[in-house]
Formats: structure tokens, sequence, C-alpha cells
């Protein structure tokens, strides 16, 4: 039986998906994985609240032709990707065939996404999907399955995977891969684990001749925080409400196939939620110097020391990214990260003094109803004094996950029309209607621009003047948007891609 697996993401890392496909090869199944990256909808220039995706009758005739003899078609989605998920059941779904949703959007929205699909998995999907293929193989009407939503069925018990370790590597074929190039309008097998060259690779704007070949990894699942705006607010409660690590034994596993596999790998980038909260991180970090694999990682400020950091700087870690999101005290409240925020005093001292042109980058989140110009300037100032010379600044806009804390306040205090797929707005500030003066200045500040000027545009009276309604709806939004334009006409080409 012909199991298709599909993911319409700008990037082919897709660990859960790889990790389903794994396990049902284990088990003696044919998988295929089709990979639909569409850069022009991932860009800055989609000026779009959501990533609407209107792919090519052209294209959704080849997925009918190559998913023909697929008696199941599983799809990924996050919940803004949700109308590419309802576009790619329209156009594979048949009356012979089987197709189900997983990913964080059917895991927080299971009754929406069971309007497109026949079943929804919600959180862990390797075992899921693997009792799904055997009950449809043996020609039964699928049912009681841990975690599967059936179409006209209860909620289902939950179960998840406690040890992440006896799973095995990531599939990545390449047998039975494909990828959609969309400057070539074609769908593309992979023949060798080169072809997964040029999607490996990133070009520092600031030296185009030095290409790194990135290796994207998981050494954990979930996250030790709980903070309020985020998925893993409503994953801990249908996942597991601890974080699973991966065994040290495992992540070398998975190295030494990485440098047999791909050679001209030059860096891993660890996915983890907070990967400096894991108990053995100081011999994790040993591994990664082992084999010479220089590596990225997230973490959040409570789990930071001075003595920790430096070991992994020492061992190989090249850059960070850190979880601020806001520094003022009513918003680390209503975030849930006052503990969390804790240590940032002793982050940004510690690389401002130590390591001043160390990459770091610092996450900030906009776009908060709750949150004043006043409350975004105590943030912007506490940066102008705090921020390390060479650090940068991520800035997103809050995206409301249904069943989330902040979501759920949200839903109470009438903010939010729950008619709408108000929770698909994307967390890239640039495509918003509304665009705050303030968060302007976080740009600035993003694009390094002189301090002093920074100060003395985020006075009050200056704030006061250029808050106003017309100016943050109308004259910003345009701006910007021109700006957009212009740059891309320059350029010759989509930049400013996350």
């Amino acid at each position: 039986m012909k199991i298709s697996l599909v993911s319409p993401y700008s990037s082919l890392y897709n660990a859960g998906l790889r990790s389903i496909s794994a396990v049902l090869k284990n088990a003696g199944f044919d998988t295929r994985m089709i990979f639909l990256p569409m850069p022009s909808t991932e860009s800055g220039w989609n000026i779009s609240p959501f990533c609407h995706i209107s792919y090519p009758e052209s294209l959704l005739e080849r997925l009918r032709v190559m998913t023909a003899d697929s008696s199941i078609i599983g799809i990924t989605l996050m919940d803004n990707y949700m109308r590419a998920g309802a576009e790619l059941s329209k156009a594979l779904k048949r009356a012979d065939n089987f197709v189900i949703f997983g990913g964080v959007f059917p895991t927080l929205n299971p009754l929406k996404a069971l309007e497109f699909a026949d079943a929804a998995c919600i959180g862990d999907g390797e075992y899921a999907m693997l009792e799904l293929v055997r009950q449809i193989e043996a020609g039964s009407a699928p049912s009681a399955i841990k975690n599967i939503y059936f179409r006209g069925q209860g909620y289902p018990e939950l179960d998840s995977i406690h040890d992440i370790s006896s799973l095995p590597l990531p599939d990545y074929g390449p047998e039975g891969h494909y990828v959609y190039v969309e400057h070539l309008d074609e769908i593309i097998p992979m023949r060798s684990f080169e072809d997964y060259k040029p999607f490996m690779a990133f070009r520092p704007e600031t030296n185009r001749d030095n290409t790194v070949y990135i290796y994207r990894m998981e050494t954990a699942r979930g996250c030790p925080d709980n903070c309020t705006y985020c998925a893993n607010n409503v994953l801990k409660k249908v996942q597991s409400p601890k974080v699973r690590f991966k065994s040290i034994e495992k992540i070398e596993e998975e190295i030494l196939w990485v440098k047999e596999h791909f050679p001209f790998v030059n860096e891993l980038s660890i996915e983890d939620d907070s990967f400096f909260a894991r108990k053995d991180v100081w011999e994790t970090a040993n591994l990664l110097k082992k084999y010479g694999l220089p590596f990225k990682s997230l973490f959040t400020p409570v789990y930071f020391t001075e003595e920790l950091t430096a070991h992994l700087i020492a061992c190989g870690m090249i850059a960070c990214q850190i979880g601020l999101q806001s520094r003022a005290p009513n918003m680390e409240t209503i975030y849930r990260r006052v503990a969390i925020n804790k240590n940032i005093d002793e982050v940004l001292k510690f690389f401002s003094l130590r390591h001043p042109n160390y990459p770091l980058i610092i996450d900030l989140i906009v776009d908060n109803p709750w949150e004043t110009p006043e409350d975004t300037l105590f943030t912007i100032n506490y940066l102008l004094d705090h921020m390390p010379r060479n650090a940068m600044i991520g800035v997103s806009s809050l995206v409301f996950y249904n069943g989330t804390a902040l979501c759920n306040k949200a839903v109470e205090e009438n903010l939010l029309d729950t008619s709408t797929d108000y929770q698909l707005k994307t967390w890239h500030w640039h495509r918003q209607n509304r665009i705050h003066y303030t968060t302007m200045l976080l740009v600035m500040l993003k694009l390094r621009l002189p301090r002093g000027l920074i100060r003395a545009l985020a006075s009050k009276p200056v704030v006061s003047l250029l808050e106003k309604k017309f100016v943050t709806d109308k004259l910003i939004p345009c701006a910007v948007r021109t700006i957009k334009r212009l740059y891309k006409k320059i350029k010759g080409r989509i930049a400013d891609k996350y």
C-alpha cells in the first residue's frame, strides 16, 4: 500500500513528517514524500496577513497523478497554512483514498481540520499513523486510534511517545522523495543525498561566496516553559507536559549519519525550544565539538549561566537566539515570563563585556492588543541601555493560537472575531494592516541605526505624534509596502526571507 506525505512549508526540514515516514518504512510500508516549498508565499513581499497559497492547476494535476496510487495522503500543517491544506485536500481527495491532517494546526483546531480532511492527528503522529495504515491495509474502517480524531467520531484518547530516542532517524530518502522547484515549475525527484545541497545552503549577505550548509536537528520535543501565547501552552496538555530529550547516544547516531550522507554540511541548527535546558547540555556540546560541527541554538534567560554559555561558545556555538518578547513588567506578566526573563540582565551583560561582537539574536513580540506605546518604549529603552553592540533584534507579530491562555483571554475580552480565522495572522510584522510607530523604532534598532538617533525618535512628543491612528493604519503600512516593492525591484529577487 502506498502512502503519500505532503509538506507545503518553505523549508524541507520537517522533522515530524520525516519521523512518521521513517516509522512507516521500518514497518515495511511504502511512503512517498512530496515537498512543495513556495518561496514567494514565505517571503517578505507577500503583504497579506495570511499565507495565501494558490497552487497552479498544472501543479495540482501533477500531484493528482503522483498520488493516484496512494491509499492514504497525509498533509502536515501549521496554523497559517490551513488554506494551503484545504486546497491540497480538495484537489487530492478521492472516494477511494483517506486524507489526514497532522501538525500544529489540527492539534489546536481539530474540528476546523475535519472540515477538509477525513481525520486529524493530534500530537505525536508516528505510531498513530502506523496503526491507521495497518487498519486501512486490513480493509477495515479505521477507528479508535489514539491521537486520531475521525470525522463523525468523538475526541480521541491521547498518548505521547515518552522515549523519543526509540524513534528511527528522520527519513531523508532520497528514494521516493520529491521537491517542487518554483522557478522550473517542476516536481523534481531526489536522486541522491547531494540533491539536498541547494536546499541546505545559506549564503550570508556579507560574504556570498562563503556558503554554509546547515542541517537542522532536534534533540528534544517540547518546551520547559509555559508562555501564554505559545502553541506549547496547548501542546503540553495533548502531548507531554514534560520535555522529552533524545539521548546522547541517539544524537551521536544522527551526527554520524549526517557526516556520512551529507559530507558538505558544515553547520548544525539545534531546533530545540530551549537547548540550554538539557540536563546533559555540557556533554552534548562536547559531542558537537568532537565532530567539529559549529552550531546555533535557542534558549530562554532563566537557563543562562556564564559558565555554561562560555562552555557552549568554546564548543562551537557560533550564534544563539534568546526569547525576551518584552521587558515591560505588565507584558512579562501577561506572557507569564516574569521568572523566565529574570536573568536577562546577566545575559546581556555577559555578551556585552565578554563577547561584544557575538551574533546574539533577541526575539521580541509586537502587535499585542494589551501593549501600550509606553510598554514598547520601556523595552526599547531597556535594549538601548543594555543590548550588546553586535546583537540583532527579531521582531514578530503576536499570533493567537487557538486554545492558548492568551487566546482565551482575548476571546473573553471580545478582542477577537471568532467567526473568522483570527488565529491565522502571520507573525511577520511587516504584513500587518496596522504597524505601530514604536514597532518601527524596534526595526530601526534591528537595522543598527545610531542609538542616539533612536533615543531622539523615541521621545514622548514624537511617539505621541506618530502613534496616531491615521499614521499607524495608513501612512506606515503604505510606506513599508512601497519600500518592500522598490527593494524587490532593485534587487531583482525575493528578499527578507525568514
